[in-house]
């Protein structure tokens, strides 16, 4: 579970970076426990926008983040995508 103002400012600085989508996954995508972080998986973020990106997010959450770029395949990216909870989907908040 995160908190509010943390997903609203997770939100802002997506539509900033014009990602296409975020999952949270992890201890984070429960909704009755509070976890001691906040997991996230990214898509449609450049390589070279990847640590920006992360950066801005500390400055504007209350947790420490783990972002995962989800463009990548493997077992543990396919298992964020499928159980994953979407917190962000650019073509559901486009206007």
């Amino acid at each position: 579970m995160i908190l509010d103002k943390d997903r609203e400012a997770i939100t802002r600085t997506a539509k900033t970076y014009r990602i296409k989508r975020l999952v949270l996954f992890g201890s984070s995508a429960d909704p009755v426990r509070e976890g001691r972080d906040i997991d996230l998986g990214v898509e449609g973020l450049p390589a070279n926008d990847f640590y920006r990106f992360y950066g801005d997010l500390l400055f504007c959450v209350s947790k420490p983040v783990d972002l995962v770029d989800l463009s990548q395949d493997s077992k543990f990216t396919r298992l964020i995508r499928q159980e994953g909870v979407p917190l962000y989907d650019a073509a559901q908040n486009a206007g």
